[in-house]
């Protein structure tokens, strides 16, 4: 039986801790970010969220947030985290995003 050079190479599949924090100053615009990322990842304090990401999903999620701010008068910050990375929590609203996989 013969078989094609890539038959049995699997798609990258790797994936990435990402937190998204930003400080918007309008409502309106500030309503959208956070209906942008909640489909991405969880909100883990008011103005910040937590992905679990592929490499597609965190260039998707780059794409869009970043259309929604004022350059003026917005900040948007969104880190991509190492894969060794560990996040520590504390408190009431202490969330984790162990295996958080959004598709």
């Amino acid at each position: 039986m013969e078989y094609e050079e890539n038959e049995f190479i699997v798609e990258d599949e790797r994936r990435y801790i990402v937190l998204v924090i930003y400080d918007i100053t309008e409502n309106k615009r500030r309503n959208r970010m956070v209906k942008c990322l909640e489909r991405y990842g969880v909100r883990v304090q008011r103005s910040a969220f937590e992905a679990f990401l592929t490499k597609k999903k965190y260039e998707c999620l780059v794409g869009e947030a970043q259309h929604l701010i004022d350059g003026a008068t917005d900040s948007l910050r969104i880190y991509l985290l190492a894969s060794h990375t560990m996040v520590r929590c504390w408190g009431a609203d202490a969330k984790q995003v162990d295996d958080v996989i959004i598709f």
